[in-house]
């Protein structure tokens, strides 16, 4: 319980500082020693905190930016069908398929170089698939900020615009999985209690890095990251390779 509290405080932590890095940190780190679905809970409800706190400190923002209709649209549909696909998912195929979101993610400077010379009205014209395909990422592996990160790159959005689709894709595909999860009884696997002290130590961590924020380089903590990513990703193949079919 302790090493899981740690790992939700520091990714917490760091979730606060740079406004991403929750998920990708703590959702495979629980992984490695927790059954999936255990770990999906575990960071899911604290995600969702966050991500309501976050949008309700920036609803001025929120409210003077235009959010396509479709970028929601997209974002639920994908959740619903996350959350549909992950309930009958092994195990292995789980961790493999979040071992390949995090290598894509690893990936992403390579890719937005490669498609540089993509037209961002066209990007932004097609907001809808790529915010399904981060609501499906976000409720069957936890994990949505990659898509939501390369449509921002790829429509040039400037950091605030980013930070509010994000925080938008947490916010509701974290709404729509916890909620779905709930009705299937999911949920009740984990001690109330354990679910208490998690999403506190989340939300703790958050809100002392939100207190930092700005305050650290951004470029260092995005080559720690993908290191990171490319040392789990490797755990998680062998973690996969010990799993039931």
């Amino acid at each position: 319980m302790i090493g899981t509290l740690a790992i939700l405080g520091v990714a917490g932590l760091a979730h606060g500082i740079f406004g991403i890095g929750f998920a990708m940190i703590a959702t495979p780190l629980l992984a490695l020693f927790l059954d999936y679905t255990t770990s999906l809970v575990l960071a899911a409800i604290p995600l969702l905190g966050m991500s309501a706190w976050w949008l309700a400190t920036h609803r001025h923002a929120l409210l003077a930016e235009r959010i396509p209709g479709r970028l929601l649209a997209g974002i639920a549909t994908g959740s619903i069908l996350g959350v549909a696909v992950q309930s009958v998912l092994p195990a292995r195929a789980s961790i493999l398929l979040l071992a390949a979101l995090l290598a894509m993610s690893v990936c992403l400077p390579w890719l937005l170089k490669r498609w540089s010379a993509v037209d961002p009205q066209q990007v932004r014209r097609n907001s809808g698939a790529f915010a399904a395909l981060a609501g499906f990422t976000e409720s069957s592996l936890n994990v949505g900020a990659p898509f939501m990160v390369l449509f921002g790159a790829l429509a040039h959005l400037k950091r605030v615009e980013q930070l509010i689709v994000l925080n938008l894709c947490f916010f509701l595909g974290k709404s729509i999985q916890v909620g779905l999860i709930s009705l299937t009884g999911t949920l009740g696997l984990t001690s109330p209690a354990m679910l208490l002290a998690s999403t506190a130590v989340g939300l703790g961590g958050f809100i002392a890095g939100n207190a930092l924020a700005g305050r650290l380089l951004e470029a260092t903590f995005r080559r720690a990251l993908n290191s990171f990513l490319i040392v789990i990703v490797v755990a998680l193949l062998l973690r996969a390779g010990m799993s039931p079919q």
